[in-house]
């Protein structure tokens, strides 16, 4: 057997890894029809490109390497033609303003309602917290304090304050759970 045809039969044998690869880029399952395209393109890379391969270097991490970068060129590619999709899109009136066809990064209505009905509902356990559990809480996720500097500011020992803000975040977060089985 040539050595060129054991090359090729041994960058076959990698096609799982090629597609494996694809898919974690792509963030795609491997049975999705891009992975399956962006990895033939790699093989054929490979193939193609062989004679780049230094002797002795292994094959499988080139090959993973070049699988990487189709499927990074394909992201790439997408991105542009989605670009390009949006500034050729026309709206009912003729051409839309560059204003108009950019996206909104804000959160809409529903997410700002969501956002606020859990803010109140936040404040509202914290409030029904014990004091002490209560500022351990805001002063280790407020204000970034660490577990030493709140126990040197409460005067009490480090354990108590890890106690406190544990106890604290598991009443916070079943009534938070209970709350949202209600809810459903």
């Amino acid at each position: 057997m040539r050595q060129s045809d054991a090359l090729a039969e041994e960058t076959a044998s990698l096609r799982l890894t090629v597609r494996s690869v694809v898919a974690a880029v792509l963030g795609l399952s491997p049975n999705h029809p891009d992975v399956e395209d962006c990895a033939q393109d790699a093989l054929s890379r490979a193939l193609e490109g062989r004679d780049r391969l230094r002797g002795g270097e292994p094959l499988r991490p080139w090959v993973i390497g070049i699988a990487r970068h189709v499927a990074i060129d394909a992201i790439r590619s997408n991105k542009r033609a989605r670009a390009r999709s949006v500034i050729e899109t026309e709206n009912d009136e003729g051409e839309a303003s560059l204003i108009d066809r950019v996206a909104d990064p804000s959160p809409g209505p529903e997410e700002r309602a969501g956002t606020n009905e859990r803010s109140e509902r936040l404040s509202q356990l914290l409030a029904e917290l014990p004091a002490d559990q209560r500022t351990a809480l805001l002063l280790f996720h407020v204000d970034g304090l660490k577990y030493q500097a709140i126990a040197d500011k409460l005067k009490v020992p480090m354990g108590t304050v890890a106690t406190w803000i544990a106890r604290g975040r598991k009443t916070i977060a079943d009534a938070l759970g209970n709350s949202h089985e209600v809810e459903s």
